[in-house]
C-alpha cells in the first residue's frame, strides 16, 4: 500500500490508480486464506493515505473498497467459473470514488476537477482501470497458484 501511495502522479486520467490498487487488493484477497484479507490491506491503505496525503476521504474509500472486494470474493468464490467475474465486479467497486464525489457535489456543493470532461468520463475510466487492475491481480494469483502446485 505504501508503494501505491508513493506513485501518485497527476496524469489527468481519473481512476488510473486503480491499476495498482485493485491489483494489490485482488491479489491479496485471492492469495490469502483469510476471509478479511482485502479489508486488512485496505486498512493499510487507510493508514498510508492518512500519513502521506492527510486525506480522510481517500482513506475511507480504500477501506470500503477492501470490504466490498472481500464480500464480492466470498460470493463469487463458490464456483471457479464465476470467479472470473471478479474483475468486472471490482471495476464497479472502484467506481465508489466518483460516486462519492458526485454525492459531495450534490449535497455539499463541493466542486471537483474530476468532472471537467463530463459526468460519464470518470465513471468509465474508474471502471476500466479498476477492472484491468483486478484482472492483473487475479492473473498474478493464478500464475502463482499454478507454479506452487
Amino acid at each position: 500500500m505504501l508503494l501505491h501511495e508513493s506513485f501518485r502522479y497527476g496524469l489527468d486520467l481519473p481512476g488510473r490508480q486503480g491499476l495498482t490498487l485493485m491489483a494489490i487488493l485482488v491479489f491479496v484477497r485471492c492469495a490469502s486464506p483469510y476471509n478479511y484479507s482485502s479489508t486488512l490491506a485496505g486498512a493499510g491503505g487507510l493508514v498510508a493515505a492518512l500519513i502521506w496525503r492527510d486525506n480522510p476521504t481517500a482513506a475511507v474509500i480504500v477501506l470500503s473498497q477492501g470490504i466490498f472486494i472481500d464480500l464480492l470474493y466470498r460470493q463469487l468464490s463458490r464456483s471457479p467459473i464465476t470467479l472470473w467475474l471478479l474483475p468486472v465486479g471490482v471495476g464497479f467497486i472502484h467506481m465508489i470514488k466518483p460516486m462519492l464525489k458526485v454525492g459531495l457535489m450534490v449535497v455539499a456543493g463541493i466542486e471537483t476537477d474530476s468532472f471537467r470532461h463530463g459526468l460519464a468520463y470518470p465513471f468509465i475510466t474508474h471502471f476500466l482501470f479498476g477492472g484491468v487492475g483486478a484482472l492483473i491481480g487475479f492473473m498474478a494469483w493464478r500464475s502463482l497458484k499454478k507454479h506452487t502446485q
